[in-house]
């Protein structure tokens, strides 16, 4: 909803409220005199709802005295306002286009810890209290699920866990641990919260000079100095190989919006928020902020009330960082940004690279996208001149290109050479690799030992019963486990259905790999990265920091290895299983492939010595295994441009995914037609429905799922469907409907 006026009224003594509740409207409340320089556009206010006390934002000031009784806001706790105008604007506009209430919006731009006066210096630490007592307590079968879940996280952390960790790792609520802190098996205790790694990072890092520009850079550099003292709004796509140098091209540019007194953000994903990437920015600028999700709430408070007071001239973090409060936003870089996690996965859905670019032109600002494998709808903006392309087509100091090797593992000479996962091709190039003293990258884009437990005799899986998914066996702690809703269990002595002993592994993780390399190189030490291993940032932080100075000679992992990293002695990157995704049934599976794929290829090969590839596939003939070898990303944006338009996907039509859940199955199909029924009757002859249908999960955590895909020409059609269903009756019998205005996925 767009707010009715942003404009002050001196005589009024009434609010229009916005709270995060998903309803559409806002809420007037009267403004007792003493609070009336509190409570202006833009302030937090709290407010009593329902006999319950809710904060929210002032949306705008109501003239006139309204027909109906008001309550009195009951607190204006701020000296100034929380939000700017131009950040109102920007959360009508997401309310708008995703399809979610003004309050939903607001609430999302701003940090939890100011929203609720987060305070203090503290973190609560969960410990066992007796390994023992534990186990004891388990085997009695007293312990809820979630419970246990929690007994078997800490077991393998004698030194105990942050309660958040905990909660992630465990997949549970505080509600359980708590229960457990009660009946003996587990104490809290409060700490002092250490100082943030990465403002520590900020703080420590020595200072740094421009680097000499190669002709590319310095006619990127050059065009965006130029934007960026024009003032005027512009979008560009910096589209560089890896090892190009973006990052320098990133903070000259800065340096011109800071000497002008404006302000930058840069948005990275999460995983690449490292100490190393802080640092690369804080040696050329003294004022920098960092925001990121491992904060506390207090720390993430105070950073943002600092940048709010104009006392940071770069602002750095994930996707959440594009509501940053600066005072004048001069330039936006969104790095990777072809990177999936700068979609939010709830309530707003928004793409913070979209919503950067709706901002940046709000303010007059300059927008910077930064990949070596762009999107596909950012790479056609380029090509038809609505975004300008910068291009850095070779990697600074004329270093070359890691050179791909592809593996077929379904040939002959593969199939003969033994039951391992590490082909005959990638062992021989890890043994040159560390003789040579030089350091491996392995991806391996699974968690776990086994994805699957099966009998071979008659096909019994062995699944979650909440989700229908396959339990992924782990085999550090002997459990299998669900990747969607954190249940655990041990496996079977045999098969239950035909009691056939000892069920087969199927399939390859990162913990498979780790203990394939300790068979075969035993002198190698190795060290693995992925959310099993990684509970904390400290774990992560760590692990590289033992990369970076050489006490790692092989680094194993998922994605969260593929990207961010920068070390100049990898010499080998070695790709165990590219064609994992190209089998999900998404229409983005080879555009994810293939920008993984030359991802991680891009961090062999940055330092003096030539970097090797070795690309392992069942599928050698795929376009998206071929071309990322080839390293040629235009030919793969041809192929898969074209196979796009055929079927009317973005970037040729827009979309909205409408997801239905709920226990009761019926109810749910019930919910579907009536929903499907509404899109058929606002949609136009020119809007596809596709749906209700049965999604590729069908069920998690317990719920039933449906699903209907609505295809358009334009968003215009979009806004019509996504105005009918927010027009329509809420759902009951227990039904949750989502709407995901441009989708990433349809998993």
């Amino acid at each position: 909803m767009v707010p009715p006026s942003l404009l002050p009224a001196d005589d009024s003594t009434y609010v229009a409220v916005a709270l995060d509740l998903p309803v559409d409207r806002l809420f007037t409340y009267r403004v007792p005199a003493a609070q009336r320089e509190q409570a202006e556009v833009g302030h937090r206010v709290r407010v009593p709802f329902r006999g319950r006390t809710l904060t929210g934002f002032v949306a705008a000031l109501e003239h006139g005295e309204p027909e109906f009784s008001v309550k009195d806001v009951a607190e204006a706790p701020d000296d100034g306002a929380t939000l700017t105008p131009d950040l109102l604007r920007l959360g009508a506009f997401i309310a708008r286009y995703y399809g979610c209430s003004l309050g939903e919006a607001l609430a999302a731009m701003v940090p939890r810890g100011v929203r609720q006066k987060g305070k203090g210096r503290k973190r609560t630490r969960v410990q066992l209290c007796s390994l023992e007592a534990a186990d004891a307590f388990e085997a009695a079968g007293r312990a809820s699920a979630a419970a246990v879940r929690v007994l078997r996280r800490l077991r393998t952390h004698p030194e105990g866990l942050l309660l958040a960790d905990l909660c992630r790792a465990a997949h549970v609520s505080p509600s359980p641990i708590h229960t457990l802190v009660r009946q003996g098996m587990a104490l809290l205790h409060e700490e002092r919260e250490v100082t943030d790694q990465l403002e520590e990072a900020a703080r420590s890092a020595p200072r740094t000079t421009p680097h000499e520009l190669t002709p590319d850079q310095r006619r990127a550099v050059d065009a965006l100095a130029a934007a960026v003292d024009a003032e005027q709004f512009g979008t560009f796509l910096l589209l560089g190989v890896t090892g190009s140098g973006k990052t320098e091209v990133y903070l000259q540019a800065i340096d011109r919006a800071v000497a002008q007194g404006r302000q930058a953000i840069v948005l990275v994903p999460e995983i690449a928020l490292t100490p190393q990437t802080v640092r690369r920015f804080r040696g050329r600028f003294d004022r920098v902020a960092v925001l990121h999700s491992a904060m506390t709430e207090a720390e993430r408070a105070a950073a943002w009330r600092r940048i709010r007071a104009g006392e940071a001239d770069v602002v750095i973090g994930p996707r959440s960082a594009i509501f940053a409060p600066v005072p004048r936003l001069g330039l936006l870089v969104v790095d990777e940004e072809h990177e999936p996690s700068f979609k939010q996965q709830s309530t707003p859905r928004y793409h913070a690279r979209d919503v950067g670019i709706v901002r940046a032109q709000e303010v007059g600002a300059v927008v910077v996208l930064g990949s070596a494998t762009p999107a596909l709808e950012t790479y056609r903006n380029a090509c038809e001149g609505r975004y300008a392309l910068l291009e850095l087509p070779v990697r600074v100091g004329g270093r070359a290109l890691p050179s791909v090797q592809v593996v077929d593992r379904g040939s002959p000479d593969e199939r003969a050479f033994g039951q391992g996962h590490i082909s005959r091709t990638l062992e021989v190039r890890i043994g040159e690799a560390l003789r040579a003293e030089g350091q491996v990258i392995l991806l391996q884009n699974r968690r776990g030992y086994a994805t699957s437990v099966a009998c071979p005799r008659c096909g019994w899986l062995l699944g979650c019963g909440a989700c229908d998914l396959t339990l992924t066996f782990h085999r550090h702690d002997g459990l299998a486990r669900c990747h969607l809703c954190g249940h655990e269990e041990t496996l079977p002595l045999a098969c239950p259905d035909c009691a056939l002993p000892r069920p087969a592994m199927r399939g390859v993780g990162t913990q498979t790999i780790e203990e394939e390399l300790g068979r075969r190189f035993p002198d190698a030490r190795v060290a693995r990265m992925d959310s099993d291993s990684m509970l904390t940032r400290e774990h992560y932080e760590d692990v590289l920091g033992r990369f970076e100075a050489g006490d790692v000679d092989i680094l194993v992992g998922t994605q969260m290895i593929a990207k961010g990293l920068d070390f100049p002695n990898v010499v080998l990157v070695g790709i165990i299983s590219a064609d994992t995704a190209l089998a999900l049934p998404d229409f983005r599976s080879a555009e994810r492939t293939f920008g993984l794929l030359a991802q991680v290829a891009g961090r062999a090969g940055r330092g003096d010595a030539d970097g090797r590839v070795v690309i392992q596939t069942l599928m050698p003939g795929h376009p998206a295994i071929t071309l990322a070898a080839a390293q040629d990303y235009a030919a793969f944006a041809r192929y898969a441009l074209e196979d796009r338009e055929t079927f009317g996907y973005p970037p040729f039509g827009r979309l909205l995914r409408v997801v239905l859940r709920a226990k009761d199955a019926r109810a749910l199909d019930s919910r579907a037609r009536e929903t499907q029924g509404r899109i058929v009757r606002a949609a136009t002859r020119e809007t596809h429905i596709l749906g209700p249908a049965i999604p590729p999960v069908p069920r998690v955590q317990g719920f039933h799922r449906r699903h209907i895909m609505v295809k358009a020409t334009d968003h215009r059609e979009i806004a019509r469907v996504l105005e009918a269903l927010r027009k329509a009756p809420r759902p009951k019998g227990g039904v949750e409907e989502i709407w995901d205005v441009d989708p990433l996925g349809v998993i």
